[in-house]
């Protein structure tokens, strides 16, 4: 009998690769989302974007002698240099004073070398989310608008980051780099449980209470302008938008919409799915975020297997047991509704957030998951199974669902935008 013809599958994975070879009719689709025609000249770009803004000019916008906060991005999204430092020459052009702030929210501090590598420069701002605040009240939703104080101190705020989809706010950029850019630990933690309300969905912001929130907390602020990049799947830009921040953010998060949204025609029995490789999946916090689509591709009582390298660990305090070890997450989950909305709070997001995704694979879909990582030894006391390589972890989901069970391959899938 002829042996079906077989096809090697490639991810990322931290700095290196994952492969294994399945037989070709087990593939019923590879999702590797195409790039656009990415901009060309970065500075063109950007200065065709502040000729054109969809909102207020940049001209308008900053006075001579200004103090100016340029708020930018930390080393796990893509690089904002060639936006970046022209954005500054901009400002300073118009008899202003330029400083950078980087956007940590609750991310460690960069090093110096690691500032250096990333947009050449370490005489930067970096806010620290706990201690003292600058506090402008709170959002209908209850949420404190609470911010490092250094950004009192400024006359203007300008952002300069990136658009693409997000699996709490809907899509990054604009007002995220308010909160949780700059803002207080009890305010990301408020806001990110707004999770759990009705309306938050990856790639939609109408209705979405964490991109409301997080928009009502950058006016509080007061967000002069945005210059945000459209981010290709290959992480050059598709465009760059200026101006308002909900006009030019909505018109920047359509087009991502455009480019990342997949329509899933058939489940498979086994889901393949990595962030994208480091920096993507330097710590769980990040390469969890790919179980947000691999959610749409697998069959109830299916397979999902996690590659992320997580280099870092967690990124956050070890997720809570009660949420990676109980067999009823729903009755945790119930509690935190109910602590929400009587704003007393016990749990902190960033631990949490692994363990709902986690569970949502298991307990919500019924199917088993599978994860390779560093973390493969702090995982082995919960419900996650772990593997030491992918052709380990395609074995173990071949011994359930059987040698010929179908496979989708989800590649990036921190940003692909899943319908089914």
């Amino acid at each position: 009998m002829r042996e079906a013809p077989l096809v090697e599958l490639r991810f990322r994975y931290g700095r290196a690769e994952q492969a294994a070879e399945v037989a070709d009719e087990r593939l019923i689709a590879e999702i590797r989302m195409p790039s656009r025609e990415g901009v060309a000249d970065a500075e063109a770009a950007l200065d065709e974007a502040l000729a054109q803004p969809i909102g207020p000019a940049l001209r308008d916008v900053i006075r001579r002698g200004d103090r100016v906060a340029l708020l930018t991005v930390d080393f796990t999204r893509p690089n904002p240099t060639q936006m970046l430092w022209p954005l500054v020459e901009r400002i300073e052009s118009l008899g202003a004073r330029c400083e950078i702030v980087i956007g940590l929210g609750n991310h460690r501090p960069m090093t110096d070398a690691e500032l250096d590598g990333f947009i050449g420069s370490h005489d930067v701002l970096q806010p620290g989310s706990r201690g003292e605040q600058w506090r402008l009240g709170q959002t209908s939703f209850g949420t404190p608008i609470e911010v490092a104080p250094f950004m009192r101190e400024f006359d203007r705020k300008v952002v300069c980051g990136f658009i693409e989809p997000s699996y709490i706010a809907g899509f990054s950029g604009g007002r995220k780099m308010i909160l949780p850019g700059v803002a207080s630990y009890e305010a990301i933690t408020r806001n990110h449980f707004l999770t759990l309300l009705q309306g938050r969905k990856l790639g939609v912001l109408d209705g979405n209470p964490v991109h409301r929130d997080m928009t009502e907390a950058a006016r509080a602020v007061g967000v002069d302008f945005i210059c945000d990049a459209v981010v290709n799947p290959d992480d050059s830009w598709a465009r760059i938008v200026c101006g308002d921040l909900e006009a030019a953010h909505r018109e920047g998060a359509m087009l991502s919409r455009e480019i990342y949204e997949h329509h899933v025609q058939q489940r498979a029995d086994i889901v393949i799915c990595t962030a994208g490789g480091w920096p993507y999946d330097v710590d769980m916090v990040q390469a969890k975020k790919t179980l947000v689509p691999a959610l749409e591709c697998v069959r109830e009582g299916g397979c999902v297997i996690l590659l992320g390298e997580c280099e870092d660990g967690w990124g956050c305090a070890t997720p809570w047991p009660e949420l990676l070890e109980s067999e009823e997450p729903a009755a945790i989950i119930a509690l935190m509704r109910r602590r929400l909305a009587e704003g007393d709070l016990a749990w902190h997001w960033a631990p949490c957030s692994t363990g709902l995704l986690f569970s949502s694979v298991v307990h919500d879909r019924g199917a088993r998951l599978i994860v390779v990582s560093e973390l493969a030894e702090e995982l082995r006391p919960t419900f996650a199974d772990t593997a030491p390589d992918l052709a380990s972890a395609l074995a173990m989901a071949e011994e359930r669902l059987g040698p010929h069970a179908s496979i989708i391959a989800l590649h990036d899938g921190r940003r692909v935008i899943c319908r089914s």
